[in-house]
Order: structure tokens, then sequence, then C-alpha cells
């Protein structure tokens, strides 16, 4: 049974079909929302969105935040459809789900648990939540899951998989908890949401300095713990530079992108590389996050690289040629000696489609659709 009514699904084909006159339908080779639709189907009426399109699975946070993002953002949510999965997000709180009351003032329970209680799942489900405009009854959960991201904080200012496991910092991680925090500073209000835009401001900053502390002088890049380029976490933290640092900061930035323009453009666009690592808390197992790479444009777009410049297309490319009937699996690409990956994150190389992997390719192209057309406006604009 599907939890999405005639009208919601109404909705979506109308807002799908006006992209399609966007060449998507083009880009694709089908309508889009073809390619939505498996998406929205795999929604459970009990827990939400899970892991695998088309099959029975676990729901995660981080999943959940990201298909929410990645269909706000293309505009393919009525406003029921949105809050609904929004409700869903909130489900998987850690201090909801376990019953524990908001006047318990448990600071350690402030925060959104897949595997453990940790800073992926929380940065992600609040920069979802903040960014598609929630406001409702938890929204007084907002301040205490902000504090709880500020105090997983390195000294170093890097962020960790798990802050209860004390995990090494992650540049990825520490990219997307820094714009997380910069965003929540901006659109909540230090009343209202009772935020402490001094402290929320000075980890932003220790973030930036984190960044720029890690960046390879030679590469001008950031690497794996192996001393490998990993481009995903590479151009995340270009992002985050841009998005959080200052203007002096801007030709660190171009002198990032021309280097990261020579790692993507040898082929490296579909490599799969482990951009956090650690254990568990409690079982003290490995635990592994893996970077989508062909998601990078989603980064890249936002720091003015040209839309049509090699590392955004072959990203794209990939997209297009590797996608399945009904979404993208995570492929075993990259460094073969890296096996170890394949246990750390079993849903690598599995052959199904994941709703966290479609949502981020069907968020890349809309993307770079939209940065098409705008380019080509200002291209028009300013030529005499």
């Amino acid at each position: 049974m599907s939890v999405w009514s005639e009208a919601d699904l109404t909705f979506v084909r109308d807002r799908a079909r006006r992209w399609d006159l966007h060449n998507s339908e083009r880009f694709w080779g089908g309508p889009l929302y073809d390619l939505v639709e498996p998406l929205l189907g795999s929604f459970n009426c009990d827990f939400g969105v899970p892991k695998q399109i088309g099959t029975p699975s676990e729901s995660l946070p981080e999943t959940t935040a990201t298909v929410l993002l990645a269909l706000h953002r293309m505009g393919l949510l009525n406003a029921s459809m949105r809050q609904r999965i929004q409700a869903y997000l909130w489900s998987t709180h850690y201090a909801l789900a376990a019953g524990i009351d908001e006047e318990a003032k448990y600071p350690d329970a402030e925060c959104w648990s897949s595997v453990s209680r940790n800073v992926w799942a929380t940065a992600t489900s609040l920069w979802a939540l903040i960014a598609t405009g929630y406001r409702g009854r938890h929204e007084g959960r907002y301040a205490p899951a902000v504090r709880w991201l500020v105090d997983a904080q390195d000294e170093d200012g890097g962020w960790g998989f798990s802050r209860d496991a004390q995990n090494p910092p992650s540049v990825f991680l520490t990219s997307v908890c820094a714009y997380t925090l910069r965003m929540t500073a901006a659109r909540l209000d230090d009343v209202t949401h009772e935020i402490h835009k001094a402290s929320v401001q000075c980890a932003v900053d220790a973030a930036v300095g984190y960044l720029k502390r890690t960046r390879r002088r030679r590469s001008g890049l950031w690497q794996t713990d192996s001393g490998e380029t990993e481009p995903t976490s590479s151009a995340m933290a270009l992002w985050a530079l841009r998005r959080c640092g200052s203007a002096d900061d801007g030709e660190l930035v171009r002198s990032g992108v021309r280097a990261l323009s020579k790692t993507v453009g040898n082929g490296r666009c579909a490599a799969s590389l482990e951009i956090a690592a650690g254990t568990l808390p409690d079982s003290r197992e490995a635990i592994a996050l893996q970077g989508y790479t062909p998601a990078i444009p989603l980064a890249l777009l936002q720091i003015d690289v040209d839309p049509f410049h090699k590392m955004i297309l072959q990203p794209l490319h990939f997209l297009r040629t590797s996608r399945r009937t009904d979404g993208w699996e995570f492929p075993v690409m990259g460094n073969a000696r890296q096996g170890r990956y394949l246990k750390a994150v079993p849903y690598v190389g599995t052959g199904e489609a994941l709703t966290f992997t479609t949502a981020l390719a069907l968020q890349t192209a809309h993307a770079w659709h939209r940065r098409v057309i705008s380019w080509t406006i200002e291209q028009r604009l300013t030529k005499p």
C-alpha cells in the first residue's frame, strides 16, 4: 500500500513534466517521473525511507535526510509530502525513539542514531530539517541537537563519525558539520530556538582551520589515511571553505579546483573510497562511510565550476550510463587493495539500487540542469 495519495503523485507527475521541458527527458532517455516513481514507491507506511529500493530494509536517518533534501530541492514535494518525510526523520531521533521527554534534559540523547548515536546522522538530519523549513512540535529539539553537535567536535576542530568512540576526524564529516552549523546560525532565531550563535560560529571557525591544516600542500587536496587523494572529501572541503570561510580563502579554493580537475579528469569520477572510518562505541565493531563520487558536481557547481567542465560532465556521464531500471547502486570502484571496505560497508557492490545513491544522482542531474540554464542566460546577457 502506497503512503502517497493520488493527489500527491499527480503533483509529482506535474512537476516532473515541467523539468522534462528543460531537457531532463532527453538527458535520461525517458520521463523524469519514471525515475522518481521507484524511489517514492519504496516508502514504507510504518518507518519511511528504506535503504534499498523495492526491498524491505531498515530506515536510516541519513538516508531519509538525503531523500528529503533531494526531492525538496527538485521541487517534487508538496507540503503534506514534505511534512510526512520530516515526521519520518524525527521518528529516528534518539531521544524521541527512546521515549525520553524533552523536559528530562538528557543532552547525550539529543541526536540521531543509525548504527549508533553519531555525527553523520545528526548533521544530515539537522541540515535536511532546517533547509526544508520544518516548523512543528519538535522545534525545541533543535537547540539541544546543535549543542550535541558542537560538543562532538574534536579539539583540533574536526569531527569523527562517533563522539562516544572518539573516532578520528574526517574531512568529509567536518565539511558537512561546518556547513550545517553555519546554516543553523543563519536560519534559526536566537530567542525562539535558543541557539547560542557565538559558540556555533566558534565551532565553524575551528572547522575551517582544521580543513586548511589538513590540506596537502603538494597536491592541493585532501587524502585518505593511505595517502590517496580522495575526490569526494576534497570537493566537500573546497565547498565548505567557500561557504564557511572568508573572502581571503578564494585563491585556496580556486587552486584546489584546478588540482581536483586533474584527479577527476583521470577517470576517477566513479571511485568509491572511504571518507570516514572508526569503531562503534559499544561493540567496537569497525565502521566506514563510502564516498559516492559521481555526486561531486553537487559541491562543485556551488563553487562556480563551469557546468561544462570535464569534472562535471564525466560524473554526469557515469550517472547516465550506470542507471539501473529502478535507480542507482553503490559501485565497487577505486583501489582493489582496499577490499576491507566491502566488509565495513556491506551495501557497496550488492547490485541493488539504493535510496541514498538514487536521491543523490537525481539531485546531481537536477542541479546541473539548473546551473546550465542560468549559465547560458548569464553568457548571453554578458556578451555584447
